[in-house]
C-alpha cells in the first residue's frame, strides 16, 4: 500500500469518527476514490486498535462501514459453489453476450433489456462482474476503432439497465453498473463528451453506492 494513500484512508476514518451524526454519507461521496480493500483492511486494522483501549463505539461503526462496503467488492458468488469453475464461468459468459446481443437488436430497449435481467437475476452478482470484465477484454482485443466504439457503447448502455433494475440484490447491481462504466472509460477518448457522459453516469453509481451502505446502517 502507497504510504500517502494509507495516510489518506486514516484521515478519512479520522473525519468519519469525528463528524456529526448523520454527515458520514456526505463524507464518503466526497472521498469515493478511496473507497477500495485498502480502506476496509484500514478499517479494521483501526478498529482493533479502538476496541483494545475501549473505543468501542468506534469500533463497531467501522466494522460495520467496512462490512456494508465489502458487499459491493465481494468476489465470490456462494449460490454457485457447486458449480465447476469452467461451466460458472461459460454460463455468466453467455448470459453477457447475450445481453450485449439483445442491447444491439433492440437499439437499447429497456422493455427487452429488464425482462432478461429477471429472468435469470441470480447470475446478477459479484460473479458476474469479475467476468464481464474478462469477456468484455476479449471481445475488444485486437478490434478497429469502430468495432471498440460499438462494444463500449452496448457496454455503456447495459450498464444503465442494470444501474436502473428494480429486481435481484441492489448491491450487487450497482457494483456490476460500475465495472461495466469503468470498462467503458477505459477505453474512451478522455474529455470527449461521450467519456464525460459515462463519468457521469459513473459517478451517479458511486453515490448509489454510498446511500445504499447508508441506508443499511439506519
Amino acid at each position: 500500500m502507497e504510504e500517502n494513500r494509507a495516510q489518506a484512508y486514516l484521515q478519512l476514518i479520522h473525519t468519519l469518527l469525528n463528524s456529526p451524526n448523520g454527515e458520514e454519507p456526505q463524507i464518503l461521496q466526497d472521498h469515493l476514490e478511496l473507497l477500495d480493500r485498502g480502506f476496509l483492511q484500514t478499517c479494521e486494522l483501526v478498529a482493533s486498535t479502538l476496541a483494545e483501549q475501549g473505543g468501542e463505539n468506534g469500533a463497531k461503526f467501522l466494522r460495520n462501514l467496512a462490512s456494508q462496503l465489502g458487499e459491493f467488492m465481494d468476489t465470490n458468488d456462494d449460490q454457485n459453489g457447486d458449480n465447476s469453475e469452467g461451466e460458472n464461468f461459460q454460463e455468466y459468459a453467455k448470459f453477457f453476450l447475450e445481453l450485449l446481443q439483445a442491447e444491439q437488436d433492440s437499439n437499447s430497449d429497456i422493455a427487452v433489456i429488464h425482462p432478461m435481467l429477471a429472468e435469470r437475476e441470480h447470475l446478477l452478482n459479484a460473479r458476474f462482474a469479475e467476468i464481464i470484465k474478462q469477456v468484455a477484454q476479449k471481445l475488444i482485443a485486437d478490434e478497429n476503432r469502430e468495432t471498440i466504439s460499438s462494444i463500449v457503447g452496448l457496454i455503456d448502455n447495459l450498464s444503465i439497465h442494470i444501474s436502473d433494475f428494480s429486481g435481484g440484490n441492489r448491491a450487487n447491481n450497482i457494483e456490476i453498473a460500475i465495472t461495466g462504466y469503468q470498462i467503458v472509460l477505459s477505453n474512451r477518448e478522455p474529455g470527449s463528451e461521450m467519456f464525460a457522459q459515462t463519468q457521469n453516469n459513473l459517478d451517479a453509481a458511486y453515490t448509489k453506492r454510498v446511500k445504499h451502505i447508508s441506508d443499511q446502517q439506519k
